[in-house]
């Protein structure tokens, strides 16, 4: 049996850390036994089932905190469990989890991104990211993102496209199908029954840019009236946000919902999806937004590898007369084709989880990368 530690940073509901969870959540318990690190103490809405299918969980201050306590911690528990795969979700601070892993003998060490962080950061913050990023070059044994931008950010392009090894994000296609019977429960439940609604999932974070699709709401609501906004997610930006749709009067036009786990009853109700990030990596939940049928407008900022079917329309941040037309004329047409559109496309998680597999038995060592 082979023992495995994912650093995930934290089991609540996201895309990366849905990836991470898919890894424990899908395994062979003969074959595999997974643990996981996360930072802080709050439990996430994915851990109790993984701690239900054998899987172990230890909750650890932020490295932040301390990154020689955080790192001795590593090496502590690396030791004491014998690992024999060490994979880290955290960005830049997997570089720790590198270095750990490679000093307590851990064979294969699977640096992996997540996100095309922006590169606006402070001096202070560029010497870390440079520091981190040799750890993982030379301490990593697999390189992998989860898009391609994600993986240029996180390793640079040179070494990105000698050694990346591109694994899209995956999902349960079935279970994000359009389901006619879940779109009229929540559309009765939210009192939706005659709107046309506009929604978005993600935390509630900057670079996630709800405020722009509130911004936008007045000038919507000029040409379709009956529309309504609905937000799934949770995150630091809700008062921000709750304080804008107040003085934009927009109370019975936004709704909130907070993080919900049948994503795909909320995403079968609305009629058009909205994603204005600022960046990202590869948006699992653009994936889940194709598979339910669900039409999307995105801004130029989430990267060309998430535009797999006719149903995504991109545009800059800075055409907001764009965004309300593309959003006012938007249909479904035939949802129902596209989950099995996107499993024939490879998006999964059964397709992802096993190559994870391979890497973790060193059947996997090629390239993926390709250019946009």
């Amino acid at each position: 049996m082979k023992r495995i530690l994912q650093v995930a940073a934290s089991l609540r509901i996201g895309g990366a850390e849905k990836v991470a969870r898919d890894i424990g959540y899908y395994v062979d318990p003969t074959q595999y036994e997974v643990h996981y690190i996360v930072f802080g103490d709050q439990i996430g809405e994915y851990e109790q089932e993984l701690i239900e299918r054998g899987c172990k969980v230890f909750h650890w201050p932020s490295p932040s905190e301390s990154y020689p306590r955080f790192y001795n911690a590593l090496r502590k528990l690396m030791t004491e469990n014998h690992y024999d795969v060490v994979h880290a979700h955290t960005m830049f601070n997997i570089g720790w989890a590198m270095l750990a892993a490679k000093q307590s003998g851990v064979p294969v060490r699977v640096a992996h991104a997540h996100s095309a962080l922006s590169n606006g950061r402070s001096i202070k913050k560029s010497l870390y990211e440079d520091c981190m990023r040799r750890l993982i070059l030379r301490n990593a044994t697999h390189l992998v993102a989860c898009g391609n931008a994600a993986g240029i950010r996180l390793y640079g392009e040179k070494e990105y496209q000698k050694r990346g090894i591109c694994i899209l994000n995956g999902i349960d296609t079935a279970a994000f199908s359009f389901c006619p019977d879940a779109r009229e429960m929540i559309r009765e439940a939210l009192g939706l029954k005659n709107a046309f609604v506009i929604g978005h999932v993600g935390h509630l974070l900057q670079v996630k840019n709800q405020t722009f699709l509130i911004q936008l709401m007045p000038e919507i609501l000029k040409r379709k009236a009956n529309a309504k906004l609905v937000l799934l997610g949770e995150g630091e930006d809700r008062p921000k946000l709750e304080r804008l749709i107040h003085d934009l009067r927009l109370e019975d036009r936004v709704i909130m919902t907070g993080n919900v786990r049948n994503v795909r009853d909320y995403l079968s109700a609305m009629d058009v999806f909205a994603f204005p990030s600022l960046f990202e990596g590869m948006p699992l939940s653009i994936v889940e937004v194709q598979a339910n049928g669900l039409p999307c407008v995105l801004s130029t900022g989430v990267p060309k590898d998430v535009y797999l079917t006719d149903l995504i329309q991109a545009l800059s941040l800075d055409e907001k007369t764009a965004w309300i037309d593309r959003i006012c004329r938007a249909e479904r047409k035939e949802p129902e084709k596209y989950a099995q559109m996107m499993k024939d496309l490879g998006f999964d998680a059964q397709t992802m989880i096993g190559k994870f597999w391979a890497i973790y038995q060193g059947l996997m060592k090629d390239t993926h990368y390709e250019k946009d």
